[in-house]
């Protein structure tokens, strides 16, 4: 933290230092590249007396700082470990190699039954993807998306927002899909 605070003392010098050994030719004055130069220098100009507000604010409340870096720091890092679709199938196709090694009477049948069903809903074009940024959902819909059937078109018969949660498939989040987690973890005891 002390280190960001004296880069961030030092920046308004640079920036005066640097404002006046920069000099626009006199056969350029009044054209669109000085126009062009005084925009960038405007901007620059801004940008610097951002960071000398950031300086104070930070100096001011440090407690409020540290907040707002650990909130944006946890942010980035949730959007990093974001899992895919890729990471999605990737995971099921893992469980189910390793369901397929152990004998049909130790299997657990609700983790064969979620792999099927999972497995059916790829097989008819029913599932899809969607990423809110720090976390993913797996869902399902009525019609695959080459369905031109009247119900596929008919406002009155699309699912309402109210019936999402039982069409969620698998919830991802830190790097890992929890439903295929949470269903498979014990594939191989037979309840």
């Amino acid at each position: 933290m002390s280190v960001m605070l004296r880069t961030l003392k030092k920046t308004p010098v640079a920036v005066t230092n640097l404002k006046g050994k920069v000099k626009f030719p006199e056969k350029f004055k009044g054209t669109i590249l000085e126009k062009w130069a005084n925009y960038w220098k405007n901007l620059f100009i801004d940008y610097k007396q951002m960071l000398q507000d950031l300086r104070t604010d930070i100096q001011d409340d440090p407690r409020k700082a540290f907040l707002w870096t650990t909130g944006l720091a946890t942010t980035v890092i949730l959007a990093k470990n974001n899992p895919t679709e890729i990471d999605f199938k990737d995971s099921l196709k893992r469980v189910t190699n390793n369901v397929i090694l152990v004998s049909e009477e130790c299997r657990n049948p609700k983790s064969i039954e979620h792999l099927r069903a999972v497995e059916q809903y790829y097989n008819e074009g029913l599932i899809h993807y969607r990423s809110f940024g720090i976390a993913s959902v797996m869902y399902t819909s009525e019609c695959n998306e080459s369905c031109d059937l009247y119900k596929a078109h008919c406002s009155y018969l699309k699912p309402t927002y109210f019936s999402f949660p039982s069409r969620v498939v698998d919830f991802g989040f830190m790097g890992r899909w929890w439903n295929v987690y949470v269903k498979t973890v014990n594939y191989d005891i037979n309840i």
